[in-house]
């Protein structure tokens, strides 16, 4: 397992390694976390600036939104390879197939909530397209772009799991969840790259 004190290349070279973790979760979690972190950095630009000044209250409350989901996603990337890694032990132990399903639900949940923080992610991104500094745009089209795959990368870690959870009802439920978070980031996406372009094409 990796944490988020490792180098980047620590983090790549061990994603490429032969082994369990990281693994797409894993990734998956810091490509959320990059997202946020390209549109802390369009806010940090644009807070302070005096043609932006009537837009500060809300730009700050977006900066920190997008700072704590940002420091959730580096926690959900230790929480997936713990996750992954106590199922894989369960099964080398012989547990019970409904104690099974329960740490293969936990690993289900941590992709799915790690898709909900992108969206928000991506949502705040849209939020912010008009009020922030727009020499920046493209930065945060970055943002957006990454928000969402970060979502779609998020809906493949859910179903993979899905086979091995017992409860039908549950299992439904989390694909249904996943899929639609999916619509939104399309939506969201489809809105964002588009309000970017019509600023950048006036600047």
């Amino acid at each position: 397992m990796i944490d988020s004190s490792a180098t980047i290349s620590e983090f790549l070279l061990a994603a490429a390694a032969k082994q369990p973790t990281p693994g797409g979760g894993a990734v998956t979690a810091l490509a959320g976390a990059l997202a946020a972190s390209m549109g802390a950095m369009v806010l940090a630009y644009s807070v302070g600036k005096k043609d932006l000044a009537a837009h500060s209250p809300a730009n700050q409350q977006a900066l920190h939104e997008l700072s704590a989901a940002g420091e959730m996603l580096q926690r959900l990337m230790i929480e997936d390879q713990q996750a992954f890694e106590a199922l894989t032990d369960g099964k080398k132990r012989g547990l019970p197939d409904d104690e099974l399903s329960r740490l293969t639900e936990i690993c289900a949940r941590v992709p799915q909530t790690i898709g909900a923080t992108a969206l928000a992610i991506l949502e705040v991104a849209n939020r912010i397209v008009s009020t922030s500094n727009k020499w920046l745009l493209s930065d945060l089209a970055v943002c957006g772009e990454l928000a969402a795959a970060t979502v779609r990368c998020s809906q493949h870690s859910v179903l993979v799991n899905l086979p091995e959870i017992r409860d039908e009802r549950l299992r439904e439920s989390l694909r249904a969840d996943a899929d639609k978070m999916v619509r939104r980031a399309v939506e969201q996406i489809s809105r964002l790259i588009p309000a970017i372009r019509v600023i950048q094409d006036g600047k």
